[in-house]
């Protein structure tokens, strides 16, 4: 179910992105760090007629932090599962629920000042900047960890089961 709305999500996720005309990819605009790009960037989809779209955008955004958390967790609780208790391919796996979860909180955290900038696209206090790219450079680094650590799990227990050695998996 968590898949299916991943993908749910994603699709007008992109299509309203795309159409608002934003300049930058996501992972670019959301890691500038810098106010005055960001404000440039608002500029052109307003005088492009694109705002509006770029705001629906970071409402289904909202959707699909819940759809990479419910997927996220799924996977890595579903890998904890199959994994032997007190095994190593255990314990990577929980460490990729936690990272998934740290990812989605900061997700969260990064809408929100979006949200905040939003409301005031030309006029937001510059320093809003700052924690907006911190939240966005953290959940893609937690993000990526919990790939990491889920990868990790499975080969754990797949090697663990194939060479006999339950500690692994």
């Amino acid at each position: 179910m968590s898949f299916c709305g991943f993908w749910a999500l994603l699709i007008p996720l992109e299509a309203a992105y795309g159409a608002s005309g934003h300049p930058v990819g996501h992972a670019a605009g959301q890691v500038t760090f810098s106010a005055a790009a960001i404000k440039g960037y608002y500029a052109q989809m307003q005088a492009e007629g694109g705002l509006g779209l770029y705001r629906w955008s970071q409402v289904l955004d909202c959707g699909f932090l819940l759809a990479i958390l419910g997927l996220g967790w799924g996977l890595a609780t579903l890998g904890a599962r199959a994994a032997r208790p007190n095994s190593h391919a255990r314990k990577a796996a929980r460490a990729a629920a936690f990272f998934t979860v740290a990812g989605a909180a900061m997700d969260a955290m990064e809408n929100a000042v979006s949200f905040v900038m939003l409301a005031n696209p030309q006029g937001f206090a510059d320093w809003i900047a700052w924690p907006y790219s911190a939240a966005a450079v953290a959940k893609f680094a937690l993000l990526a960890a919990a790939v990491v650590a889920l990868g990790a799990s499975l080969a754990l227990n797949a090697t663990g089961r194939l060479i006999g050695r339950p500690e692994l998996g």
